[in-house]
Parts: structure tokens; C-alpha cells; sequence
């Protein structure tokens, strides 16, 4: 049983498949045809609807997410929205409205998507700059009629934008809803779970063995749209508040598997800088409000945005198991193509690192493509001190390059101990050929990934000091 607020009304369904996605739920057993499919791998936005949770200050917040990629049990608990909500007794609402002024909208198709994304952005920022209406915007794709009447429209409507969101009321309800379904969210009987402990989660993975772990699903989402699988047993990770935990001291972080790319972000706009560079190019709102920390390192993927950072911050990764927990080297955890140490029944709980510090180099940098929304060909962090112009410790993280995220330690050690001025180009392409042995497939050739490689460690290099010779050398 799920339960959830719609058009200010409670809905309550029985016997939701776990494999059953929020887009073909809304379409095919409620009959909203407002979202569209056009990807079904999260990447086009024709399906965004936006939901809207109680979070930890107890207030009211709507995240834009891909309908197609998301699991129709994860309405649990939240207000839904899609385009055709939002207009009001007067009419269009001013976004809808501000479409039609500004001929924003051609075949339609992705119109409704974009309105969710605006949406959401209204309803969180105050008079929002063009960057960030270019940034809510970015995982939605139009094909016919162009960016820039889409952008004035959600520009034009900020200025005068007023919710019309009962949002106390909302509140109120999602609370009650909160209170008086919380036996349902555990319920071992279900075939989609969401424990809100630890100590629910073992219950369940005791008592469905055999049961998939999903965390915001963006990557095993597409098991069931690209290539058809069914699930009949899922245990969601996204409600288990010991995992969403952000701890900061002054040189430590301890940070939960649990945490969205978007809470990450948010969290490395104020301590990490470069970090929140990278993250404002992973995927998009509808990615980011769903991705986590977990996730993007439980797939073990080659090319994982956030493996070769932690490996830069000489991360430790924390496992739990409902009999204990352990750590180890995040570079120990990464064992072959998609292979990792975790055993049966353990999760990622947590990342520990410290922070960089002002005197340090800290440099992240990533290839690809397409500059939005796209995977990674290469993806380098680099981190370094010197004293007195010699580089006295270094470490080097490399996604794209292997099969796995890699700690590049041979190239670390010939590195630490050389002077700014000596490092030339040439050398460093050298030592790198030598050291990896790098991805040849359709985003990138081996021999690009050795010259992108070099030619970011180079240019991450001479950061740390100012050339003394040519440009040629750092």
C-alpha cells in the first residue's frame, strides 16, 4: 500500500509492482497524460513531475524528478505535481501562461517538462538569475523551438511569481499522511520496501533475501526501461535518514551513502568549491534530486564522476551489514569492471575524508562530450602541497582510464619530489602512457585518454606554482 497527496487529495493504492515506474503508473493506471515518454532513461525531461516531501526542517520541498527512471512506490509520503496541476481557478498559471506569450512551445511535446522544471525553480528561488533557469532547464530537451523563448518565459514569470501552492495545508497533510502510514513503509510483506532505520532495513533484507537495493535508482532504473528486466523485490535506501547525514568539522567530513548529488552540491558550494563544479555537471535537477553518493560508487562504473575525487581525498569507505559494519581504502574497494568488496547483504553507509585546506591544490577537472548532462569520457582530481617550490605530497584520481576508478600511485610517486619548474609536458605524457593502461570505446580512444590525462595534469600542475620557464613547463 502506498499513500500519497494529489490535487490536495489522499490516494491510496494496493498491490504496486516494485518494478512499476512513476510514468507508466501515472499514465497507465491513472490516466495523467500530461508527462511524456521520450527517453526512458532520464535524460530528455518529457516526463518531469516534481514531489514535494517533508524535509529534515520540517518544511515543504519540491525536487523535479524523471517519471521514467523512478518507481511509482516512491509517491509514498509526497505531494504530487505534474503540468496538469498547476493551473488554477482563474486559468493558466503564470508559467503555462508565459509559455504561450512567448511562443515557447511548438509541437508540445516537452512543453509539460519544462513546466515542472520552472516550476520547481520558482518555487525555491527568488528572483532566479539566467544561470540558474539555464541550469533547472538543462535536463529537458527541446527539439523545435529553441531555448531562448523558453528561458525569457521562465524569466519574465519570476519577477511577479506567487505560489499558488496551499503549502500549510500540503504540509499539514503530509505530516498526518507521514504519521499514519509509517507501518506501511517497512511492511516486509510489500514488494517495494522502504525501511526508515537501519535496524528495518536488516528486517527486510532478512526477510527478502533475494530482494534488488535501490537508492535513487538512476542507474538501476534502466535494468527495467532499456533492457526490459522485472523486478519483483526492491528495498529503497531513500528514506533511511542515517544515510543522508552530512558531519563537518574543520579538517573532517563524514558523508552518507544516502546523500543526493544535489545535497552534496549544496554541501560543497560552502566547503568544496571545485566539487560543486563538477557535481553542477552530473546529469540534471531531475538526476541530481534522485542520485546519490551510494549509488554513483555501488556501480562500480569506470567512469563514476565521484570515485576519482574520494580516491584524490584519500577517502575511507564505511560498510554495514546487520551482524556489523567495517571499513577500508576506498582504493581497496574497487576490484574489477563493475566488481567491488562488498559482500552479500552489505551496503556503502558512509564516506570519510578530510577536507582540503586553503594552502593546498585542488583541482577537479572532467571530459566529456557535451558540457550538460553527459558521462564522463575522462575525469581527473588532483591533489597537491609544496613547499618552497618543490611538490612534497600528491595524490591523483582517474576515472575512464581503467576498468575501474584508479589511484594513479605510480604517477603520484614520480611526481612528489620534483620541482614547479622541472614538470614538462612531455615527460608527464610519458609517464602516464607508461602507467595506464586506459578505455578504447565510443567515447574516447586510448590514445585521447592518455592525451587528455597528460594534458589535465599538466595544466592541474602549474595551479600549484607559476611557470619559471615556458608555457611548456610548470
Amino acid at each position: 500500500m502506498i499513500r500519497y497527496l494529489h490535487r490536495n487529495l489522499i490516494i491510496e493504492e494496493a498491490d504496486v509492482p516494485a518494478d512499476l515506474s512513476l510514468l507508466d503508473y501515472l499514465r497507465d493506471n491513472r490516466g495523467i497524460k500530461a508527462s511524456k515518454e521520450g527517453c526512458a532513461s532520464g535524460d530528455c525531461g518529457a516526463c518531469t513531475v516534481a514531489l514535494g516531501y517533508v524535509n529534515a526542517d520540517s518544511k515543504l520541498e519540491y525536487r523535479s524528478v524523471n517519471a521514467c527512471i523512478c518507481p511509482a512506490s516512491e509517491l509514498q509520503g509526497a505531494d504530487l505535481i505534474t503540468a496538469g496541476d498547476l493551473e488554477t481557478a482563474e486559468g493558466l498559471h503564470p508559467l503555462q501562461q508565459a509559455f504561450v506569450t512567448e511562443h515557447a512551445s511548438q509541437c508540445g511535446f516537452c512543453t509539460p517538462g519544462f513546466i515542472v522544471s520552472g516550476f520547481t525553480l520558482l518555487e525555491h528561488v527568488n528572483s532566479p538569475s539566467l544561470d540558474q533557469i539555464r541550469q533547472a532547464v538543462a535536463g529537458n530537451l527541446c527539439r523545435c523551438t529553441g531555448y531562448g523563448p523558453i528561458i525569457k518565459a521562465i524569466a519574465n514569470t519570476a519577477p511577479s511569481y506567487t505560489s499558488s501552492i496551499a503549502k500549510q495545508q500540503v504540509l499539514e497533510s503530509l505530516m498526518s499522511l507521514k504519521h499514519s502510514a509509517r507501518h506501511e513503509q517497512a511492511n516486509e510483506t510489500q514488494a517495494f520496501m522502504l525501511p526508515e532505520t537501519l535496524q528495518q532495513l536488516g528486517a527486510c533484507m532478512r526477510s527478502h533475501p533475494n530482494a534488488e537495493l535501490i537508492a535513487g535508482g538512476t542507474d538501476l532504473m534502466l535494468e527495467i526501461t532499456q533492457q526490459l528486466k522485472n523486478k519483483s523485490s526492491m528495498i529503497s535506501l531513500s528514506r533511511i535518514h542515517a544515510l543522508q547525514k552530512i558531519e563537518t568539522t574543520d579538517h573532517q567530513v563524514v558523508m552518507g551513502a544516502g546523500v543526493s548529488f544535489n545535497q552534496m552540491l549544496h554541501w560543497a558550494n560552502h566547503y568544496m568549491p571545485p566539487l560543486a563544479h563538477l557535481l553542477i555537471h552530473i546529469g540534471s535537477d531531475q538526476i541530481r534530486n534522485r542520485g546519490t553518493l551510494g549509488g554513483n560508487l555501488g556501480t562500480a562504473s569506470p567512469i563514476g564522476d565521484l570515485a576519482p575525487v574520494l580516491l584524490a581525498l584519500d577517502a575511507r569507505i564505511h560498510l554495514w551489514h546487520p551482524e556489523g559494519s567495517r571499513s577500508m581504502p576506498l582504493d581497496s574497494y574497487f576490484l574489477g569492471y563493475r566488481k567491488t568488496a562488498l559482500k552479500v547483504g552489505e551496503i556503502i553507509h558512509s564516506l570519510e575524508f578530510k577536507l582540503p585546506q586553503v594552502s593546498d591544490l585542488w583541482v577537479i577537472d572532467k571530459v566529456s562530450k557535451r558540457v550538460e548532462d553527459d558521462i564522463s569520457a575522462i575525469c581527473m582530481a588532483l591533489w597537491a602541497r609544496s613547499n618552497e617550490g618543490v611538490i612534497v605530497d600528491f595524490r591523483l584520481g582517474l576515472g575512464g582510464v581503467a576498468a575501474t576508478p584508479i589511484r594513479a600511485t605510480d604517477i603520484e610517486n614520480r611526481i612528489i619530489g620534483q620541482t614547479l619548474g622541472s614538470i614538462k609536458h612531455a615527460d608527464l605524457e610519458s609517464l602516464v602512457k607508461a602507467s595506464i593502461t586506459p578505455l578504447d570505446d565510443l567515447r574516447a580512444t586510448a590514445a585521447y585518454r592518455i592525451h587528455c590525462t597528460s594534458a589535465l595534469l599538466f595544466e592541474g600542475l602549474k595551479q600549484l606554482g607559476p611557470s619559471k620557464e615556458t608555457s611548456n613547463e610548470c
